[in-house]
């Protein structure tokens, strides 16, 4: 016995109170109240709202300005609200009406179809007026009935039914009653069907707008079962109470291959005419459905600052996401990445948008006219035809730009490394180091170290690739990995020096050989002492100048290559990946950085035993050490902690 609440009796004599009240004024004025009544909706309604722009973004943020597709969107819930009071006026629609406003257009391709005597699939969408065909078909003397989706309130779902069948239509409830549409085909009738929205992971997988997104595979396999002819139609609105009825050609099932292609390439068709006619007029698509939600695509931007390290990092997230997309049964390659370079209009520029970032909330979709103000315009505009569902960030430059952008698309904020002035809570997943101390709470994943790409595979991918390059090595490899000046940090030539010398005496001794890179960072002065120092000596079998040419996985290849690595202090990226290396790390150190945060960077990995820290005139002992140590020591790898996170967060 089927059982019903006071709220489906009370929704039921709301609805039928604005039906009647609705169809006692003239159909302009309902029609007029009806559409400021579907833009009111979307002020108190901004989930719906934010699902319905980013969709937008995706499809058409190549085409529109961001106060373009704004408007577009106030339109489409104008629609939204026309179209609720059109099916409430059903039962007003008379044949002088349908004369009046609506306009046929190749319905003869209908007449054609049926004279195949295996009926129609009238395959139409959440789109223009809609409701219009159950009264249309008939008017046009044909049998038509309608799927439609059962709605949970009992007495309204019956409510709705009545209007829609009150003029010669019947409806079909999707589901049990499937046998009805084959008996309905077979009787050369009509079927009409709506298969715009969303149909779960187990859906046919089509692009529209270029998006994979799910197909229900029922209306294809019903064609291909009974003959039926698969015919696209839309009621498009023009202007006032005018309505366009249009049918496309027929979409061609073909015979010639296997099953399966053939219903994806029968939805290839079809998606290619609906995505036409929303091109046309976007104001009409019903864009507050989760289209894409079964997509296994995913649209990843990064926000590059133009500094090497932080790419690194913001790379180290982007491979963890595909590591767990793969885990997940789908294509790394279904993580699609675009690197965009962020470029400030000044330094004032930039600390004002931190400060807007503070203030930002969900108003500011659509807006952008803070990030339009500070950002160079080139940057701007590429923000602004991109789409993301995930945004990463590394740094303070970078964090104001990832919360706006991801509220604009309404996408999932990834910020690494703790921004200045910004409120962590204010972003779906904050990556920070230790040394930053960060609050602890739900949405920071705290790292012993800086993220990086550093790891079995990818140090054996460079190593091989180095060792190809200068040759066969000694048994006993040292690293040398040279970072350079920073704001706090200037690199000491005498110091260099001794380090040079207590690493060639070390070399010596032991019968190795050493690896040497640089940064760009490096000091003229100090690029010139290792060519001096280096240069034509047989224990130096690589010297890469990075400022003179800076070769990818250069740090990469020495580190698989090496036994034993000596990192200067205070490049807290190249001391990171070094600890995430199996080599034994030694931190050369020199007298007089007293970076409070650096220092405690150090501290921590050394007392985990990633690392080792040494004065330069100490290194020679330090490396004989640790060639003769016996015991493995631990391997920095933050990336665990990280994927579980991201697993929560993206998932």
């Amino acid at each position: 016995m089927m059982k019903f609440s006071m709220g489906d009796y009370l929704l039921y004599y709301l609805v039928k109170a604005l039906s009647s009240f609705f169809r006692a004024m003239p159909i302009k004025l309902a029609i007029f109240i009806a559409r400021r009544l579907g833009v009111f909706f979307s002020i108190v309604s901004r989930k719906r709202y934010k699902i319905a722009y980013a969709n937008l973004k995706s499809a058409l943020g190549k085409d529109y300005k961001p106060k373009e597709l704004k408007r577009i969107l106030r339109k489409t819930y104008a629609n939204i609200g026309q179209g609720i009071v059109d099916l409430f006026l059903l039962p007003k629609i008379d044949k002088r009406y349908i004369e009046r406003y609506i306009r046929f257009e190749n319905f003869d391709i209908a007449k054609e179809v049926l004279k195949k005597k295996k009926g129609l699939i009238f395959l139409t969408a959440h789109f223009g007026t809609w409701e219009i065909a159950h009264v249309a078909m008939p008017y046009k003397g044909l049998v038509y009935k309608g799927i439609a989706k059962e709605q949970k309130p009992y007495h309204l779902n019956e409510l709705l039914n009545h209007y829609r069948q009150l003029h010669g239509c019947k409806i079909i409830m999707k589901g049990p009653a499937v046998k009805e549409a084959l008996q309905t085909l077979r009787s050369n009738g009509i079927v009409g069907m709506l298969v715009d929205q969303n149909a779960g992971k187990r859906g046919v997988f089509v692009n529209l707008f270029s998006r994979p997104a799910s197909w229900n595979r029922g209306v294809m396999e019903i064609a291909l079962k009974t003959g039926a002819t698969i015919v696209p139609g839309f009621a498009i609105r023009e202007k006032g109470l005018f309505i366009r009825f249009k049918m496309f050609n027929p979409i061609k099932l073909r015979e010639d291959i296997d099953k399966e292609e053939a219903i994806i390439d029968g939805f290839r068709q079809y998606a290619s005419i609906l995505e036409g006619v929303i091109r046309e007029h976007p104001e009409q698509w019903l864009w507050q459905h989760r289209r894409w939600k079964s997509t296994p695509v995913r649209n990843v931007v990064i926000l590059n600052d133009k500094r090497t390290g932080h790419l690194r990092q913001s790379e180290a997230v982007l491979r963890s996401i595909r590591d767990i997309w793969e885990r997940g049964g789908f294509k790394r390659e279904d993580i699609r990445v675009k690197i965009i370079d962020v470029e400030f209009k000044s330094i004032l520029a930039k600390q004002f948008l931190s400060i807007c970032s503070n203030l930002s909330n969900a108003h500011c979709q659509g807006c952008m006219r803070c990030l339009r103000i500070s950002l160079k315009s080139s940057s701007y505009k590429i923000l602004m035809e991109s789409y993301a569902d995930i945004v990463i960030s590394c740094g303070s430059s970078t964090a104001a730009v990832n919360l706006f952008l991801s509220k604009e698309n309404n996408a999932k904020s990834i910020v690494i490394m703790k921004p200045s002035f910004i409120a962590l809570k204010k972003f779906n997943l904050a990556v920070i180091p230790k040394h930053d101390r960060p609050q602890i709470t739900e949405n920071v994943v705290i790292t012993n170290g800086a993220l990086n790409l550093v790891d079995k595979n990818h140090l054996k991918l460079y190593a091989d690739k180095l060792k190809h390059e200068i040759g066969q090595l000694k048994e006993r490899r040292i690293g040398l990995l040279l970072g350079g000046d920073t704001k706090a940090f200037k690199m000491d030539h005498k110091a260099i020096e001794i380090l040079i010398e207590e690493s060639v005496k070390a070399a010596n001794e032991c019968d190795a050989e050493i690896l040497v890179t640089t940064s760009r960072r490096t000091p003229g002065h100090i690029d010139e002492l290792l060519k001096k120092k280096f240069s034509g000596k047989k224990r130096c079998r690589l010297l890469n100048i990075a400022n003179d040419e800076n070769s990818k996985g250069m740090v990469e290849g020495i580190l698989g290559l090496s036994d034993v690595v000596l990192v200067s202090e205070e490049s807290i990226s190249m001391i990171s990946e070094a600890a995430s290396s199996k080599a034994r790390v030694i931190v050369f150190t020199q007298a007089g950085f007293g970076d409070k945060r650096h220092i405690s960077f150090l501290k921590n990995l050394r007392d985990k035993c990633f690392i080792e820290i040494k004065e330069s005139q100490n290194i020679h002992t330090a490396i004989l050490k640790a060639l003769q140590a016996r015991v493995e020591r631990p391997v920095l790898n933050d990336s665990l902690k990280v994927e579980e996170a991201l697993a929560r967060t993206i998932l």
